[in-house]
């Protein structure tokens, strides 16, 4: 078992020595004022270790001054533990009550000396443990000792475990409850409440419901009015705010269109007229020097045509002389291939070896018949004189053909060279003719190139090719400049943002540096209130107190005790003073010089001018708030003026970048559609100049085919001249030759016959010769052998001598021409191939010439044209210079800052009739746009959500609603508000469902609590007359916890949504929404009424007790003081705070069930004795010890211990009283049972 055994006291308080045992039932008598509350206290104090709830007045002092006045002043609580005892040591340290554990019970020789007196430090009382007693360090904190007490082991140290009584870590109630049985002596329903509360948290939770009415619900009705004003429809659908919002952008936006592209044209004009300035005169120093360009163009052109023809004649030349060489050598080729000049090559090549044949056969022969040389050279003279015969006649026959071919070559020469003047006639008379055709197919053949060239060029010419280009750089640049302005806009919305958040800190740091000095002044108004309240508190009870004593009954009290006694002492009400016949000029028997004092005591009368200028000095704080209040609205003015002005020029430039933006999307629009028309123009124009290309190619090829044949006419026609005359030619040669070749034919076969008349003479000689030699007997068969190839040989001899002419002719005509023909044919093809690429580079060259030419011409007349349109810009501009527009403008216009490249290709007539137009448009615009915003604004007031201004005094004010109007519109910030409005509704329904939740959250321990002690009560009832006590909980009566729960209701119901519901939608919802809004403002109204600014957990619940006393049945009340006797009273209060006690008691510890608490009671004493004895038994059963108090002992066989206190004076000091214990019984019975 665990339980606390016994307390000691040593110069504690008022006590010298006691030692109260504490291991049963204890009472206290004695009357009042001896002390009986001061040990229960001390007690306490072991329970509960917090000195602000041990009920101290305040006005008394401190527990560590009246427990612990002298340095040995001690309290010891030795506590046992399972039959062992271990102690607390409670002391002063450094001005402060701190603990030690000892394991040891208390023995009294550890404190007091031999002389019985205490120890007067703590390192005596140590030196008096020696050794053999462990101690623990100090413990300063109170928690801490709490703790170890109640066995709450996290974060302590193992050591310490040993030294708690319970084992919990929800301990809490305990201490709690025992505290709040001893303060408290009421039983009324909020009592109770607020026991079972305190006993089950350790701090009660409140809801501040003045941060609701001054912050959280603060003109949230008028700001849900502002929005709904943005989704409130009319009979067709529409938005009446939203569309007059969009009128009055639509207006600010033309209004800045106008000016900006007002002050663009202007600008662009200005740009127009200064390039006109700059560019006239340069553009007539260009006129000439085109015009010179042209003239160089010109001559150069000629040049160029001249140069090539002599380069082209040059190369006919060296073609024509090719061809005739190539013509001669291939006809000789052909009249050489008729002879079969391979044959005869042949032939002839075999010469040598026919005569080294024929030299060995007449050798071999002049052998054969070296023997006979007698019918040898008989013979041999015989056939010599018929072979010279022959030969002769062969010579003379020969002679006479060679006449007749050699004038056959004659005449034939005669005749070709006669035919070829004649042809070479023909040609002269035709070749002007010829000329002509040839020259006509060239010159159609080069057109045809040309257009083949300008038709292969145009595939990849592109017409219109600079104002194209133009237009897609221009498109490009566009491009880039809409990007960089849409970036511009970015960034400038961006530093915007930032701008806005650096605002809203400013003004947070404002409000921050304000409210900072403003709490200070409250706290020091509030410091001042309550000096005020101080003092007239102590005016009001200075009739009763002390002081009221002494100016009724001491004269110059003032000037003596007045001296050396505070305030608080003066104005005490409790002190009983009495006055002793004794020197009036003694302080406690003691005589000392008051003179050298001075007066501390004040009158009512200065108290009351001190209340007045206290009041005086909470008028200047009041008056300093207001100042504070002043120069925080100084501050934030200034701030605003500072980042309006940035905002606005930010604002400016973003309108001027939109404003170009949406010039630009439209100049890339139209240049767009430029591009369009000129690509399609490009593409038409190249159709039509394609078509028109191949219209001529046909006809070209109809005018080439017409030149051919008109050329091959010709040259047929020549041909036939030359070819009549060729074959008349050739009729007279062949005649000739046919003639020439009948007489060498009569010649041959004269020959011919002379010939054979001669072989047969010679055969016969030779067959006659070889007869005779035969006969002589020579080898004739051999010689007959001899003599037909020597005769064979003969006839190849004379072949070969008649053609060996031809071979070598042959011979020389190869080297001469057809070794020499690939060559020709060569150089004839390259010369053909540069003649061809002459022509194409000639073509070529002029071609481009051409185009120069016709350019600069085409350039020429685009320049003067140039200049009469600068001529006719500068006069309309001298009579723009005239009108209104331009004055306004010129006085408007500002420096520009962009480094936009102005466009001054736009005549100035059309940009001054625009700026005229804009300029008159921008004036209707303004008027149209005043009387929009001043039917949107007169449905705000000036103190709307939005900050919307309402009144405006110029034109310029107007712009800026407008400028705004358009930011809060393209921001969404209705959205923003709404979600903000939305979030805050979210919030409050949220956080007001999350505190209600949590303020009610403990209802059913509350009810389990209850129950329990209502069954506690059932079974355990021990007071006959009371038949029946019943405890219930009912809903709160308080109309703001209704709502509060209604709300709550409504969160637990929609929780998902809260924060996302609009409460400004029209869907199915808006019945919820308006539901919840309603609650809201229901809510707004009770906290207006409401007289308190927070709201606790005992609010939330009604308590009512039902109490049956014999025959009287007390209904449910809230209060018992109206049931029965005021014994009743009391002694169902002791019930009570018993049933809480236990029922806090078991449900703290589950592992440890052995131990016991102390439940200190006053005023018991009012109860009869079967009662005390009743709840004394009450107690017990529960492991609980009652300590009573009261002035008299009744039925003492009730209490193990009974304590007498008195009071008895000091003997060291008579005018000290101090309070003695003294034990009148200690029975052995140690609690008591049924």
């Amino acid at each position: 078992m665990r339980y606390l055994n016994k307390v000691v006291f040593i110069n504690s308080a008022s006590v010298a020595y006691a030692e109260i045992e504490l291991d049963g039932n204890v009472h206290l008598i004695g009357t009042q004022g001896v002390g009986k509350s001061t040990l229960l206290r001390a007690i306490l104090f072991f329970y509960n270790a917090n000195k602000t709830r041990l009920g101290i007045p305040r006005e008394k002092r401190g527990y560590d001054d009246y427990y612990f006045p002298y340095q040995n002043s001690y309290i010891i609580y030795e506590v046992m533990k399972d039959g062992v005892p271990f102690s607390v040591l409670c002391y002063k340290v450094n001005g402060k009550v701190a603990f030690r554990f000892f394991d040891s019970g208390y023995k009294q020789e550890l404190f007091i000396d031999d002389h019985n007196r205490a120890f007067e430090n703590w390192e005596q009382i140590r030196n008096a443990f020696g050794k053999s007693i462990y101690y623990t360090p100090i413990i300063g904190s109170y928690d801490e000792f709490r703790k170890i007490i109640y066995g709450n082991n996290k974060s302590l140290k193992s050591e310490y475990r040993k030294y708690a009584i319970i084992e919990s870590r929800q301990y809490e109630n305990i201490p709690r409850t025992i505290q709040n049985v001893f303060l408290n002596s009421n039983l009324e329903a909020k009592f109770i409440k607020d026991t079972i509360i305190n006993s089950l948290n350790e701090e009660e939770y409140i809801i501040d419901l003045e941060n609701y009415s001054k912050n959280h619900l603060r003109d949230f009705e008028s700001q849900i009015n502002d929005i709904s004003i943005w989704f409130r429809k009319n009979r067709k659908g529409e938005i009446p705010i939203r569309k007059e919002a969009d009128g009055i952008i639509d207006q600010f936006r033309i209004h800045n269109f106008l000016n900006q592209e007002k002050t663009a044209l202007f600008r662009n004009l200005l740009a127009r007229m200064l390039f006109v300035e700059e560019q006239k005169p340069l553009l007539q120093v260009k006129i000439s020097e085109e015009s010179r360009t042209k003239d160089r163009l010109d001559e150069e052109f000629k040049k160029l045509k001249d140069l090539h023809k002599g380069r082209e004649q040059k190369l006919i030349s060296k073609i024509d002389y090719l061809k005739k060489q190539i013509a001669g050598a291939q006809k000789k080729q052909q009249e050489y291939q008729k002879l079969d000049i391979a044959n005869l090559i042949s032939k002839v090549a075999e010469k040598k070896s026919l005569l080294q044949e024929m030299k060995s056969l007449e050798e071999e022969k002049t052998l054969l018949t070296s023997k006979f040389a007698d019918i040898k050279s008989k013979y041999e003279s015989l056939i010599k004189q018929i072979e010279n015969e022959k030969q002769t006649y062969l010579n003379t026959k020969t002679s006479e053909i060679n006449l007749l071919d050699q004038e056959f070559i004659r005449v034939e020469r005669d005749l070709f060279e006669s035919y070829k003047n004649i042809i070479k006639e023909i040609n002269s008379n035709s070749e002007a003719e010829k000329t002509a055709a040839v020259e006509e197919i060239k010159r159609i053949e080069e057109e045809k190139h040309s257009i083949e060239r300008q038709k292969s060029e145009l595939k990849y010419q592109v017409f219109f090719e600079a104002e194209i280009t133009e237009r897609k750089e221009r498109g490009e640049q566009l491009l880039a400049k809409i990007s960089a302005g849409k970036h511009s806009i970015s960034d400038a919305q961006h530093q915007i943002r930032n701008i806005k958040k650096e605002w809203e800190l400013g003004i947070d740091e404002i409000s921050s540096k304000f409210k900072n000095k403003t709490d200070k002044i409250n706290a020091t108004g509030k410091e001042v209130e309550k000096a005020i309240e101080k003092i007239e508190a102590k005016i009001r009870q200075s009739e009763d107190s002390f002081y009221g004593w002494l100016n009724k009954n001491v004269p110059y009290w003032e000037n003596t005790i007045g001296k050396v006694i505070d305030d608080t002492t003066l104005f005490h009400s409790r002190l009983e003073p009495q006055k002793l016949e004794r020197d009036e000029k003694s302080l406690f028997g003691i005589q000392i010089n008051l003179e050298a004092l001075e007066n501390r005591i004040k009158s009512v009368k200065e108290y009351q001018q001190e209340i007045a200028d206290l009041k005086k000095e909470l008028e200047q704080i009041q008056k300093d708030i207001s100042r504070i209040g002043e120069e925080k609205e100084a501050e934030q003015t200034k701030l605003k003026i500072a980042f309006t002005r940035k905002l606005k020029d930010l604002n400016d430039s973003i309108a001027h970048s939109e404003y170009q933006v949406d010039q630009n999307e439209e100049k890339r629009r139209r240049n767009n559609l430029e591009l369009e028309e000129w690509t399609a123009k490009s593409k038409e124009e190249k159709n039509n100049r394609v078509t028109l290309i191949e219209n001529r190619l046909d006809g070209i090829s109809y005018e080439l085919s017409q030149a051919a044949d008109n050329l091959s006419a010709v040259q047929k026609n020549i041909s036939r001249k030359i070819s009549l005359k060729e074959t008349e030619r050739d009729k007279k040669i062949e005649n000739l030759e046919s003639l020439k070749n009948q007489n060498i034919s009569k010649l041959n076969t004269a020959i011919l016959e002379h010939k054979e008349q001669s072989n047969l003479r010679i055969k016969d000689l030779k067959n006659k010769q070889l007869n005779e030699l035969e006969d002589k007997g020579a080898d004739r068969k051999r010689l007959e052998e001899i003599g037909a190839r020597v005769s064979t040989i003969s006839s190849s001899l004379q072949f070969i001598e008649q053609n060996e002419k031809t071979v070598i002719e042959y011979q020389k005509d190869k080297r001469e021409l057809f070794d020499s023909l690939p060559e020709w044919k060569t150089q004839k093809a390259i010369l053909e191939q540069q003649q061809l690429q002459n022509t194409d580079a000639h073509r070529t060259e002029l071609s481009k010439v051409e185009k120069k030419l016709w350019d600069q011409v085409t350039n020429i007349k685009a320049l003067e044209a140039e200049f009469e349109l600068f001529e006719k810009d500068i006069l309309e501009f001298d009579n723009f210079q005239k009108s209104d527009a331009y004055v306004y403008l010129v006085k408007n216009l500002k420096e520009s800052s962009d480094d936009e490249e102005r466009d001054a290709s736009e005549k100035a007539s059309v940009l001054i009739s625009e700026i005229n137009d804009k300029h008159y448009k921008g004036i209707k615009n303004v008027q149209d746009l005043q009387r929009a915003i001043n039917g949107f604004a007169g449905k705000f007031n000036e103190s709307n959500v939005f900050n919307f201004q309402v009144q405006y005094y110029n034109e310029e004010d107007y712009l800026n609603f407008a400028l705004n109007l358009k930011e809060f519109i393209e921001d969404n910030k209705i959205q923003e508000y709404q979600k903000r409005v939305n979030e805050r509704f979210g919030g409050i329904i949220n956080q007001i469902g999350r505190e209600t939740t949590e303020l009610i959250s403990k209802e059913a321990e509350i009810e389990k609590t209850i129950k329990k002690i209502n069954d506690d009560f059932l079974h355990k009832n021990f007071v006959e007359a009371i038949k029946e006590m019943q405890i219930r909980t009912q809903k709160s009566s308080n109309p703001i916890v209704s709502l509060l729960l209604d709300i709550k209701d409504f969160n637990d119901d929609n929780s998902l949504q809260l924060g996302q519901v609009n409460l400004f939608s029209t869907s199915e919802s808006s019945s919820k929404n308006q539901r919840a809004i309603d609650l809201v403002k229901q809510l707004i109204k009770e906290l207006e009424r409401a007289k308190t600014t927070t709201l606790t957990l005992s609010e939330s619940f009604d308590l009512q007790f039902r109490v049956v006393e014999n025959d009287n049945d007390s209904g449910w009340v809230e209060k018992l003081s109206n049931v029965g006797s005021e014994g009743t009273d009391v002694l169902v209060k002791a019930i009570v705070n018993i049933l809480l006690l236990n029922v806090f008691k078991d449900s703290a510890s589950r592992k440890v069930k052995d131990f016991k608490l102390h439940c200190m009671m006053d005023e018991i004493g009012r109860l009869h004795p079967n009662n005390v004895r009743g709840i004394l038994r009450f107690a017990n059963e529960r492991n609980i010890l009652l300590i009573n108090g009261s002035p008299t002992s009744q039925n003492a066989t009730d209490y193990k211990y009974t304590y007498k206190l008195a009071k008895e004076q000091s003997k060291s000091n008579p005018k000290r009283y101090l309070t003695k214990v003294n034990r009148l019984i200690k029975m052995n019975t140690k609690v008591l049972h049924r």
